[in-house]
């Protein structure tokens, strides 16, 4: 009988130990996930440049952009914590001035392990503005 019984107590530990798997329990550490900023802007203006500041892999990436065009980058793999943050702002604007006719709209989205985008964050207005912002925690 007591044979039996420890048959039976190592049988149970394999069951349980191999219900247990390591791709369990850390799926979710190895998942990528991938960034895309979008930036559109209109005004009555051309010729217009704007200041794009974005969070990359492993930096903050400046770039200039034109106005009144459609503008998208994507970035990635990255991990979950990443810290997405899209800045645009009028190329030479002082800071004080106001403005009267450019209107921008920004767009994070975020794929997981190849899957289709999807919008995480959104800052779009129809009153004018200079600059603008978003941020998100990929998660």
């Amino acid at each position: 009988m007591t044979h039996m019984s420890k048959l039976f107590f190592l049988l149970s530990l394999c069951i349980f130990f191999s219900a247990c798997s390591k791709s369990d329990t850390n799926s979710h550490v190895n998942d990528d996930y991938y960034v895309k900023y979008k930036v559109e802007s209109s005004t009555i203006y051309s010729g217009g440049k704007l200041d794009v500041q974005l969070s990359g892999e492993n930096s903050t990436l400046p770039l200039v952009i034109n106005q009144k065009q459609t503008w998208e980058t994507t970035i990635g793999p990255v991990k979950k914590g990443f810290q997405a943050n899209l800045k645009v702002t009028k190329q030479g604007w002082d800071g004080q001035t106001v403005e009267n006719h450019l209107k921008l709209y920004l767009r994070i989205e975020l794929s997981k392990n190849n899957g289709p985008f999807a919008m995480k964050q959104l800052n779009g207005s129809e009153t004018p503005r200079a600059t603008a912002e978003i941020k998100y925690t990929v998660e």
